[in-house]
């Protein structure tokens, strides 16, 4: 992938979204993303923190973008210098290395008629680790015609033609870009030392390129985040399938921030939700964070609530269905709330099922991962643009007091969308009022989970059953704190 390719790209999405304002249609976050991702070379999300990281572009609580006034100058044609320069910056592990980074030993002749090398964004993972380059032989230039070889010359193969020393790509450097901190040292290889003395010693990356303890196998790719891929994988000593979620591009997006803040923020979140031990939350059987690409280990769970409301083509799924996957969400979040774990990230993709088709709550917490601190010089970053529509208005802000109801709020959200297949605004009809066989018992619910203001919401999720059994008091969902279990295969 080459620099001006990215620049392009970054500039192609703002005169996309100045047109749009032009003509009057919508730069909702989502439509936009939907709309352009398809047309840029990397993935979306990318080129969104960037252009906010940068200033070009800002966002309100609709999640309406806008060019701010240093985007409009670029768009109309000045600080290309400037910006193509930004785009080195905060791009540099995903760009094709360019001939400054040619070992500085090689003459000036061989820069000149080395070939370019091939773009990293045409190549997979494993091909980005170039083998290192075999020495060039010894030029003839300097030696007097009709001389012998040297002893050294003659015993060194003939076939290698000379070639100039190329670069040996690694892991992505993880020094922080533009925010004053020391650099790191330098990037770690892909397959990292790990003392002997390790109670889990790490296997070279056999398996894709993987810093993989040996006790598991990591196959086919099953998604892929903000944050990291997920893989399906396997327990070797039991014979189980497992999921694997690498966590790799959490410093690709967020290089500039301090690698060992983030590592300490990941460790903390995983080992939180690894406590807490009900039906409808993913279970976390381990982790490592101590190598190039962090990872952990859950259990492997079958589909997500993204798929379901994409098959369900924007009508929302079945009433009962939906009603059961809220009070299996509600459940499980008040457990977390209970042992003091937050989710904070709360979309259609981190809902989650197993075999039989119950809810499964994943990837709790790990938004504070690499949320502000300004006592730590940390910028403001969000996980992904997938989950800021379900986001209350307090977790948008970073506020300090978000807490359980921002939880009550995001769930709302996706209540409505579960019923109707729409995502709500700020005037959209009640539920029952866009589809026939939602309960109007259940628009108050809804209206009251997703107030603005925290003290007109729900304080969190016990006051939330309590309406809601209140108002389903014929038992058709059974009582509260009767869990809803069951099995959607035979």
């Amino acid at each position: 992938m080459t620099r001006d390719k990215v620049s392009g790209d970054a500039l192609f999405i703002l005169k996309s979204l100045k047109d749009n304002s032009r003509q009057g249609r919508s730069n909702k976050l989502a439509e936009v993303k939907s709309s352009l991702e398809k047309s840029v070379s990397l993935e979306f999300d990318s080129y969104f923190f960037f252009l906010r990281k940068f200033h070009y572009i800002a966002m309100d609580r609709e999640a309406q973008l806008k060019l701010t006034d240093q985007g409009e100058r670029v768009v109309e044609g000045d600080f290309l210098d400037k910006f193509t320069g930004e785009v080195s910056e905060f791009f540099a592990d995903q760009l094709a290395p360019n001939s400054e980074d040619v070992d500085m030993a090689s003459s000036e002749t061989m820069l000149e008629n080395r070939p370019p090398p091939p773009p990293l964004g045409d190549l997979t993972e494993d091909e980005k680790t170039v083998a290192p380059v075999p020495p060039a032989q010894p030029s003839a230039r300097g030696r007097k015609p009709g001389s012998s070889p040297s002893t050294e010359e003659a015993a060194a193969p003939s076939a290698a033609p000379a070639v100039p020393h190329l670069p040996h790509v690694t892991a992505p450097d993880m020094r922080p870009t533009g925010t004053g901190l020391p650099a790191s040292p330098a990037p770690l290889p892909l397959t990292a030392a790990v003392p002997s003395s390790s109670p889990s010693s790490i296997a070279s990356a056999a398996a894709k390129g993987q810093d993989l303890d040996p006790r598991y196998q990591k196959f086919d790719q099953l998604g892929q985040g903000p944050l990291g891929t997920v893989f399906k994988g396997k327990h070797n000593a039991l014979a189980i399938d497992v999921c694997v979620k690498e966590l790799k591009d959490i410093f690709g997006y967020f290089s500039f921030l301090q690698r060992g803040e983030v590592i300490k923020r990941l460790k903390k979140e995983l080992c939180a939700q690894a406590q807490v031990k009900h039906p409808g939350i993913v279970s976390i059987t381990d982790q490592n964070t101590d190598v190039a690409r962090p990872y952990f280990v859950m259990e492997l769970c079958k589909g997500s609530l993204r798929e379901k409301l994409d098959a369900a083509a924007g009508k929302g799924i079945a009433v009962p269905q939906a009603i059961r996957y809220f009070l299996q969400i509600s459940y499980a979040l008040r457990a977390a709330h209970q042992q003091g774990l937050t989710h904070h990230n709360i979309k259609p993709e981190n809902v989650l099922f197993d075999t039989f088709g119950n809810v499964k709550m994943g990837d709790f917490g790990l938004s504070r991962v690499i949320e502000v601190d300004q006592s730590k010089g940390m910028p403001q970053v969000f996980v992904g643009t997938g989950g800021m529509a379900y986001m209350s208005p307090e977790t948008m802000s970073r506020g300090k007091d978000a807490g359980p109801s921002s939880d009550v709020y995001s769930l709302g959200i996706l209540l409505y969308e579960m019923l109707t297949g729409q995502l709500p605004g700020r005037r959209s009809p009640l539920p029952s009022e866009i589809n026939a066989e939602a309960p109007s018992k259940l628009d108050l619910i809804f209206d009251k989970m997703t107030k603005d203001r925290k003290e007109s919401r729900y304080p969190d999720f016990e006051a939330t059953l309590d309406d809601f059994y209140n108002a389903f008091s014929n038992k058709e969902y059974l009582v509260k704190g009767d869990l809803l279990l069951w099995s959607e295969t035979t």
